[in-house]
């Protein structure tokens, strides 16, 4: 039996100034600062009280988590509790547990867990998928309403049938508790006490990162802070042109930044972004209330001929359609579409029709529509 668990142990690292990584072998140089929190877990009535031990460098940088919890929720008082010592990075992911010196887990009939046991159980921990996200406590464990002596008094009977390799047979209760605890919405709390503590110039290196758990933590503290600067901006800027998984994202936050500022970074983007960015662009603008100059859509139109699909024809009309621009330069720019694949071509028509054309655009408009009147 295990009087201790020593599951891979990370040396306790965080990201600073550069990326690089910060280690110490000094205790002293931690702080562990208490949070107060209450959580959640499927397995409760109602919300839980407990304490957050945020662990900080010397630098006041989080680089880790821990909290303990028991390894049981015990529904009848028939199951043998455990405290458990849970540890997490400071995005929130689970690293590890450990027990109190010469504590043991069990499992189903007061069976002791063995070496590999625990070793499974770590693993089942940082599975954030685990299939024990979707099920009830109610469905693990049941008790009789009189024991006997085929009914375990000490760790409940289970009920639900899982793979093996999902779970620890005969301890699926002492999994399903950790896991709630290990990934359930203690999660978030992490993220937000790492958005609270990191410094401006750390929240610099986690917009770049390139785990984008970091990202969304920089975006939500550089909202709470307000934090519209050009250093910040742009650096979210030049992420989410990287990557298109982040637009959305990106775009919660910037549009939230000084309207000139915000309409300079959509252009950017509708310039230098390839289609998901430019559409991502075009939707921001017909979603928010922002004015827009015909200036500014003018000189948008002047590419819409370079426009590689209908998809964003379509967007960019719409965008000029909602934002109610009348302007001579942009019939200029569309009436060439008329030209295009037929999809295009329609598209443009019905745009052109609305607008006040001159003498010529409308000799062009009454051809097309000669042309494919059965087909408007």
């Amino acid at each position: 039996m295990i009087n201790q668990i020593n599951i891979i142990y990370w040396c306790f690292l965080s990201l600073v100034l550069g990326g690089s990584l910060f280690t110490s072998k000094n205790p002293s140089e931690f702080l562990e600062v208490p949070h107060k929190i209450m959580i959640k877990h499927p397995g409760e009535k109602k919300p839980v009280q407990v304490i957050l031990f945020e662990i900080q460098n010397e630098a006041g940088f989080p680089v880790q988590y821990r909290m303990d919890v028991n390894s049981v929720i015990c529904l009848a008082q028939v199951c043998k509790v455990i405290p458990v010592t849970l540890y997490w990075s400071n995005t929130g992911q689970y690293q590890r547990y450990e027990l109190q010196k010469e504590a043991t887990l069990e499992k189903y009939e007061a069976d002791l867990f063995e070496t590999d046991d625990y070793v499974k159980l770590d693993a089942i921990l940082k599975n954030d998928d685990s299939p024990f996200k979707d099920v009830y406590i109610e469905d693990i464990w049941t008790v009789p309403s009189t024991l006997s002596e085929e009914v375990d008094a000490i760790s409940g009977a289970t009920i639900l049938e899982l793979d093996e390799k999902d779970t620890v047979p005969g301890a699926a209760l002492t999994c399903y508790t950790l896991w709630h605890w290990a990934n359930g919405n203690i999660v978030s709390e992490i993220k937000n006490c790492t958005s609270i503590s990191v410094s401006n110039e750390q929240l610099e290196v986690f917009i770049s990162h390139r785990d984008v758990t970091y990202f969304d933590i920089a975006l939500q503290a550089l909202q709470d802070r307000n934090l519209y600067e050009a250093i910040f901006v742009d650096a979210v800027m030049n992420r989410i042109l990287k990557n298109e998984a982040l637009l959305d994202r990106g775009f919660t936050y910037l549009e939230k930044a000084p309207i000139k500022t915000y309409l300079q970074v959509a252009s950017v983007l509708f310039f230098k972004g390839e289609k998901l960015q430019k559409l991502a662009a075009m939707r921001s603008l017909l979603e928010v209330d922002t004015k827009v100059s015909v200036a500014y859509l003018e000189e948008w139109t002047e590419v819409i001929s370079t426009l590689g699909t209908f998809q964003e024809v379509s967007a960019l009309l719409d965008l000029i359609e909602k934002k109610d621009i009348d302007s001579e330069e942009v019939n200029t720019s569309v009436t060439p579409l008329l030209q295009s694949e037929f999809l295009i071509a329609r598209r443009a028509y019905w745009f052109l029709y609305k607008q006040r054309l001159n003498p010529s655009q409308i000799k062009v408009i009454k051809a097309f529509q000669k042309k494919y009147k059965a087909r408007l």
